[in-house]
């Protein structure tokens, strides 16, 4: 199965549910990333991986595997005000690199303990934290859904305890430097070595290696650079230009919320085997990034495997080749003349899990003041 995108990358940000549906608007499971229940998890307090699976990127949609990009429920981060990945030096000009936030934690629940269990699985404890108590987080990885101050979440942190054994507390209950990144690694999967070629699969990473792409000031500046791109793509796809624009901004914030990976559609990494994951022709790496799907008609943060680009062109290429070569997609190629139909037909195929996916599309290109249409004539 292909991976999905996912929109909820923009929906990452650290803000409230509603900011994020204003902004970003759909979760959505893009093709091949990790569904929460899917993602690798670490069967023991050992951190052993147990199986992987598919994930949601882009709107709550499957757009390369099951991904959402949900609204984030996600408010807090481990200050009152929500911390954002710190970006290193430039490694290129106007460009810069990712860095890993700090690891430091607050237990934030309204008992007076949080209980640290066994596994992110399990329902036996290893031993409890007290409220407000600081501690570092050692890994992160997918779990049991779990419900607290920092809303829904499968994200779980593991932490050693006063008791000298190990535990794992939700990400929920716990106020890190970041909702929008790991704060840690992927738990059971070290980050790999660079390799001196692109093998096309491999482990992700939990910070991107490449140079990032600088975030377009207004939705205008984003337009100007992406409308050629999008324009290219139609004509070399058959995507309409004006689909892949409103994709573009619904799924990255108009370019400033793309995964720390240049990776303007959500568009995750498909799973192989526990901890591989299969990145494509355009990518030349994939990261793990919280993100947000809708479970059940709630929307769930998790971490998802997400594409990682060297710029904003490949991420453009993959994005109309990841439709065009889907054979989920095909019926939507029946409308490559008329935008409209195109979102709805992709939308119903499984791009996105956001039931209203389709019509915030339509909104941004229907939106006079943009406009996107204008794209394909």
């Amino acid at each position: 199965m292909l991976p999905r995108p996912a929109t909820a990358l923009a929906r990452t940000a650290l803000v409230t549910a509603a900011a994020l549906a204003a902004t970003t608007g759909a979760a959505h499971a893009a093709s091949g990333g990790v569904s929460a229940a899917a993602s690798p998890a670490p069967s023991s307090t050992a951190g052993t991986p147990s199986g992987g699976g598919a994930s949601a990127a882009g709107a709550s949609s499957a757009k390369g595997t099951a991904s959402s990009k949900g609204t984030a429920a996600a408010k807090g981060s481990a200050s009152s005000k929500a911390a954002k990945p710190k970006r290193g030096a430039s490694a290129a000009k106007g460009r810069a690199t990712n860095q890993r936030p700090s690891p430091s934690a607050v237990v934030r629940t309204g008992a007076s303990r949080l209980s640290a269990r066994v596994s992110p699985t399990s329902t036996a404890s290893a031993g409890t934290l007290r409220r407000d108590e600081a501690f570092r987080v050692r890994c992160q990885v997918n779990g049991t859904p779990t419900t607290g101050k920092y809303g829904t979440s499968r994200i779980w942190n593991r932490v050693k305890l006063k008791n000298g054994r190990t535990g794992y507390v939700p990400d929920a209950s716990t106020e890190t430097s970041s909702k929008n990144a790991l704060v840690a690694p992927y738990c059971g999967y070290p980050d790999p070595k660079p390799a001196a070629t692109n093998l096309g699969q491999g482990r992700c990473l939990s910070v991107a290696s490449v140079a990032l792409d600088p975030a377009p000031a207004t939705r205008a500046d984003f337009i100007a650079a992406a409308g050629p791109l999008a324009k290219e793509s139609k004509q070399t796809t058959g995507v309409p230009a004006a689909v892949t624009l409103a994709q573009g901004i619904l799924e990255s914030a108009s370019g400033t919320l793309t995964a720390g990976a240049n990776n303007y559609f959500g568009i995750k990494a498909q799973l192989v085997s526990p901890g591989t994951f299969r990145w494509g022709t355009q990518a030349v790496g994939c990261v793990h990034k919280p993100t947000n799907e809708v479970e059940g008609g709630r929307t769930v943060r998790q971490i998802g495997q997400f594409r990682m680009y060297p710029s904003m062109r490949e991420s453009f290429d993959d994005h109309g080749l990841f439709l065009k070569q889907n054979s989920r997609y095909a019926p939507a190629f029946a409308h490559s003349d008329d935008p409209e139909k195109f979102a709805q037909a992709i939308h119903r195929a499984g791009y996105a899990t956001d039931p209203s996916y389709s019509s915030l599309l339509i909104k941004l290109m229907n939106d006079k003041t943009l406009p996107l249409k204008g794209w394909d004539a």
